[in-house]
């Protein structure tokens, strides 16, 4: 008990040495039989004999996020400006060059860590990186969503950019309903002559949309509907533009490890439609677009 004093438990200790039954002990002192037994177990060995109250500190603390998790995760926020959900989710089932990426960097093998979110936001307020690194140029938009997969796809170019000291453009088509990719294509130059064979084949293989939503104009001779942007209204094009930030923040940037990106390609799309949870669906995009689930709307 922290109200008695380490020089009336010796006298406890004492007195039940000399032969005192504890209930005049607790009589004496006003104490429980519970504390008197306690001490005198306390000080069954003379050499450690001690009457202060132990530290409640454990010997050793075991930190549940190590030096290289720690690390994992500046290094996963410096080089995609992922959040903490999107950390969470690369720590425990990294996508192959994700964790080639983290490998590279802290010479050894990763193998996955499970944490939360709040221990994560907790190491990036420790590096002053928490908070959206968007948040000068955040605006309220209002979002829509079409109600099916193949309803509408959304369609742009990013480019140019370089890979290997070549310029490349990225055409990049995916539907509106479930995120999904359906075309990500690497073209030295994109003229209307390109696109047509790319959109003929999207349709071969994942059927034909009932609308696209376009910069530019195509589409009449497979009787599809086509939507162009309303001009000064980017968001209206807001999710094949998110996917392109995600291009170039998870692909491009890739330069940095790989000799050439342009080899993975296929695997970047495959991880991002199938591997890359994505938080404005919640969920996968091709158990959406594959399997015809409704996406609950987010509010």
């Amino acid at each position: 008990m922290h109200d008695v004093t380490p020089e009336v438990r010796r006298l406890i200790v004492r007195a039940r040495r000399n032969g005192m039954k504890v209930k005049d002990i607790v009589r004496i002192f006003g104490v429980s039989r519970k504390t008197v037994w306690k001490w005198v177990r306390r000080a069954k060995h003379p050499s450690k004999e001690s009457f202060r109250d132990l530290p409640k500190t454990p010997h050793k603390v075991k930190r549940k996020i190590d030096v290289y998790t720690e690390n994992a995760i500046i290094i996963l926020r410096d080089s995609f400006n992922w959040g903490t959900q999107r950390i969470k989710v690369s720590l425990e089932s990294p996508a192959p060059y994700i964790k080639f990426l983290l490998e590279e960097v802290l010479g050894k093998v990763w193998r996955g860590r499970i944490l939360s979110r709040q221990s994560i936001n907790e190491v990036l307020k420790k590096h002053n990186r928490n908070g959206s690194p968007y948040r000068k140029n955040r605006r309220d938009w209002n979002f829509f969503r079409a109600d099916s997969p193949n309803d509408l796809w959304q369609m742009d170019i990013k480019g140019p950019f370089r890979i290997e000291n070549q310029s490349y453009y990225a055409l990049i088509v995916i539907d509106d309903h479930s995120r999904y990719i359906i075309n990500c294509s690497l073209h030295r130059l994109i003229k209307t002559s390109d696109i047509t064979p790319v959109l003929s084949e999207c349709i071969k293989r994942c059927g034909k949309p009932s609308r696209i939503l376009v910069d530019n104009g195509w589409c009449k001779q497979h009787d599809i509907d086509v939507i162009y942007t309303p001009p000064y209204y980017p968001q209206a094009k807001g999710k094949v533009e998110r996917c392109i930030r995600t291009f170039v923040e998870e692909f491009l940037r890739l330069q940095r490890v790989f000799d050439s990106v342009a080899d993975i390609l296929e695997d970047f799309v495959y991880w991002f439609n199938n591997r890359r949870y994505h938080l404005g669906i919640y969920g996968y995009p091709a158990d959406i677009y594959l399997r015809k689930q409704n996406v609950t709307d987010v509010t």
